[in-house]
């Protein structure tokens, strides 16, 4: 009876660990210098938005993005000064509010990945559905990434972030 019982364990927990191994779930993850920083699931329409200093103006700029149909999509920008270099006919509206100009209606497809640069002045921060905001680190590399991994690997990444 022992035997047979310690068959069937043997049995579910192989089962339980190629279901791990094969399955794989959707993620966003952050990424500096190969490294996940920021690990999260994959939701469809969630929100994010890059924030930096303009290295000029010395004034805010942030971007706006949403992850629709496993891709990234600009959807709109804001900044305080209107200078050169801005599209003036960025997305379907501009106005200006709170001190800010908005464009928006922007449908920009990026694709499954996003790379960029902070500097040594810009103070980056990434916010991630509203309420996680993220400092981003000096003049370093990041990527911004939508894939697939098992979920043995998802957990692994995830944990990998959290202990940095």
């Amino acid at each position: 009876m022992n035997r047979k019982r310690a068959t069937v364990y043997a049995i579910v927990f192989l089962c339980i660990v190629v279901s791990l191994m094969t399955i794989k779930v959707p993620t966003l993850m952050i990424t500096s210098e190969g490294h996940p920083q920021y690990v999260y699931h994959y939701k469809e329409e969630a929100e994010f938005r890059v924030r930096w200093q303009h290295s000029v103006e010395k004034e805010s700029w942030e971007e706006m993005f949403v992850l629709q149909d496993g891709l990234i999509e600009l959807t709109g920008t804001r900044f305080k000064t209107f200078g050169a270099g801005v599209p003036s006919n960025a997305g379907d509206h501009t106005f200006i509010k709170d001190g800010w100009v908005y464009m928006t209606g922007i449908t920009h497809t990026i694709g499954k990945s996003l790379v960029l640069r902070t500097g040594e002045h810009t103070e980056h921060q990434l916010t991630y559905e509203e309420d996680t905001v993220h400092q981003l680190n000096r003049s370093q590399a990041y990527e911004i990434t939508i894939a697939s991994h098992s979920i043995l690997n998802s957990i692994k990444h995830y944990i990998s972030a959290k202990l940095r």
